[in-house]
């Protein structure tokens, strides 16, 4: 199928056509040149111009090149994703997928030859042929892309951009794809996490504060151990207090797999990969540390291994290396938390931007994992269009080669109430119809490690100020939203047809038009107020801290995804096609709550109510914050790796939306 230009970068086009009299002159002179498509992002508008990036600083960039016959490839990367196919599972390896479809030797031969040619140099090409690697001033990146490249205002960082499409000579503009980088969209991507705030910062907050105000939150080490008074509130004035953090035999058994796994049902023989930014030094050690406290045991030997791109760099940029590597512990300890027997490998990005793209094209290059867990994403579908078209074909290769890539759906709800976008939209790259997106619930587990209940994680925040009227809220309840799972309808792609006749035509036809592609797909623990604990070793010293965010959902559906994949006679892959058609009763159906729950904060100070996720809701059936469900234990595990399937037929993939 024909990928064709997203609704948004369409009317970027139009507008960066009106002002290209410069590029009409220049045409006379050179006649051949033609535009990359989608290269401007929708920010990079006069009003948000803040100057210029100096013509001396260098930048890196990364030119993407079209696949040979890409719509052939994402044919055949449905075909083998979706059971009831003749070639259900009948996956390529990457040498078959690049000699089929990948970029040639002449294709890259030209590009690198181009670029050369206008005083850039060029340090390498992508395994595949995906990329050629290349750096330059700004001024010789002006000059060799027409980037007319300016500093613009956006979301609080001031990024680079062009300010009109970037142009090539035909003969190389034939070929490629994306000029990735010229867009500095790096700061815009973030890992999706949450941490509860502890009690001896909360105290050292609350010092100020008078006598009537409650001593800070004892937290519960299962749900409803502990009350916190507060004032009255949908009729009663005593509430459960946080989670500190439940652990891995709470987790495993409260959804369902602690007994699977305790039969070796763990995900042996599989591998799982965790793509973030940079990396921790102390990793290994602190997730062996967690293994044992938590009773499952020392890491195997080469259980756990790691692949960094060095030197790192933009590390201001991408917010700091530390917020990183607390990602990388939530990734790698919830991974092995609900799949002990797998294999963890650890690929950590040089930066936040076009290092994250390598790092994932290097592993479907080298199928160096059939199960892929990101935690990370824009913030919002505001990115070039060719960027993400780029980043489409990877998803694509990963489908063929039989590779899930499972992301985090997002911590901002619709994006538009958290102030984020001017619309409201689903994160990319989750809402690529190839990847798997997680979303997110809060979860109550009993005293004995039992499932309680399950809600669509979204937070609303009622605040008491002790220093004015320690008997009232400063804002009714529920309060103001605070954060929540990911979701939406995509602006970007169509629907794809594993959604067709699950998604409701409320949430597909939401925008009008033709239906498109729902986020998310599936869900798991998400709520920093029922999170988990993680252990990681901060300033020398190892501390436990509760963490949520659907960086935790993520790779706890990634974890268990690698017990149902065991004993496939092949791996499961892009598993979309094959959720949607699972038999009843493989999900629980994350239904909202009939009367509000609330849960007091850390402080004594505020009140936080559950299932209230932006303009996203939770709803019977297929909803935009939790997808089909929350993965129901055995039941999903033989449904899974068993292929059950019922009522749903047709292709997996999607395609872009047309303008």
């Amino acid at each position: 199928m024909r990928h064709t230009l997203i609704r948004r970068a369409a009317i970027a086009v139009g507008v960066s056509a009106l002002a290209l009299p410069f590029a009409a002159s220049a045409a006379q002179a050179a006649p051949t040149r033609q535009a990359v498509s989608g290269s401007t992002p929708a920010w990079a508008t006069p009003a948000n111009r803040a100057g210029n990036p100096s013509s001396s600083q260098r930048v890196d960039v990364q030119v993407f090149l079209k696949l040979r016959n890409a719509a052939g490839a994402e044919r055949f990367a449905n075909q083998v994703s979706t059971p009831g196919s003749k070639q259900y599972g009948k996956y390529l390896t990457a040498n078959e997928f690049n000699a089929r479809y990948a970029p040639t030797d002449d294709s890259v031969r030209a590009v690198r030859n181009f670029l050369r040619q206008q005083g850039l140099t060029v340090s390498g090409v992508g395994q595949g042929n995906r990329y050629v690697e290349a750096s330059g001033t700004v001024a010789e990146l002006n000059k060799a892309f027409g980037a007319d490249l300016h500093t613009y205002s956006y979301r609080g960082h001031k990024l680079r951009a062009p300010g009109r499409q970037a142009t090539l000579p035909t003969n190389v503009g034939n070929l490629v794809l994306s000029v990735n980088g010229l867009a500095q969209t790096g700061p815009l991507r973030t890992p999706f996490h949450h941490k509860v705030v502890s009690n001896s910062n909360a105290a050292k907050t609350r010092s100020a504060a008078p006598k009537a105000a409650p001593a800070p939150a004892q937290c519960s080490n299962f749900w409803g151990e502990h009350n916190q008074t507060m004032p009255q509130a949908y009729g009663r004035t005593e509430f459960p207090t946080y989670i500190c953090g439940y652990g891995t035999d709470q987790l495993q058994t409260a959804y369902g797999v602690k007994k699977a796994i305790a039969t070796g049902t763990n995900g042996a023989g599989t591998t799982i990969a965790i793509v973030d930014a940079y990396a921790s030094p102390t990793m290994q050690a602190d997730a062996d540390r967690y293994a044992v406290d938590n009773g499952q045991g020392h890491y195997a030997k080469g259980q756990y291994s790691e692949k960094v791109f060095k030197p790192f760099d933009m590390q201001d940029e991408c917010g700091g290396e530390d917020g990183w590597n607390g990602e990388e512990a939530i990734d790698v300890e919830a991974a092995h938390a609900m799949a002990p027997g797998a294999t963890i490998k650890y690929v950590g990005a040089k930066n936040c931007d076009t290092g994250l793209d390598a790092a994932l094209n290097w592993i479907i290059q080298n199928h160096a994992a059939n199960i892929v867990s990101d935690s990370w994403g824009n913030l919002g579908e505001d990115i070039p269009a060719s960027a993400i078209a780029a980043e489409h074909t990877i998803f694509v290769q990963a489908a063929a080669e039989g590779i899930g890539m499972y992301f985090s759906s997002g911590d901002s709800g619709d994006e538009v109430t958290a102030g984020n976008t001017p619309s409201a939209q689903p994160d990319y790259p989750a809402s690529d119809p190839y990847v798997t997106a997680v979303g997110g619930t809060s979860l109550a587990v009993g005293s004995d490690s039992s499932y309680g209940f399950e809600t669509g994680w979204g937070s609303t925040r009622a605040v008491v100020d002790y220093t004015q009227d320690p008997a009232a809220y400063t804002q009714a309840p529920p309060g103001e939203f605070y954060g929540g799972a990911g979701g939406g309808t995509s602006t970007l792609f169509d629907q794809p047809a594993y959604q067709r006749g699950v998604v409701p035509a409320s949430l597909s036809q939401q925008y009008g038009g033709a239906p498109a592609r729902v986020v998310p797909d599936v869900a798991a623990l998400a709520d920093p107020y029922t999170g988990m604990a993680v252990g990681r070793t901060i300033d020398g010293e190892y501390t436990l801290q509760t963490w949520g965010g659907t960086s935790l959902a993520c790779p706890l559906f990634a974890g268990i995804q690698a017990d149902a994949s065991q004993g496939r006679s092949t791996p499961i892959g892009f598993a979309n096609p094959l959720m949607y058609q699972l038999k009843a009763g493989s999900f629980r159906d994350v239904a909202p709550q009939r009367t509000p729950v609330a849960v007091a904060t850390p402080t004594g100070s505020s009140l936080v109510t559950f299932d209230r996720d932006s303009s996203l809701f939770t709803a019977p059936g297929y909803d935009n914050v939790t997808g089909v469900g929350s993965p129901n234990g055995t039941s999903y595990l033989a449904a899974a790796a068993g292929g059950s399937h019922g009522g749903h037929g047709g292709h997996g993939g999607g395609h872009h939306r047309h303008h």
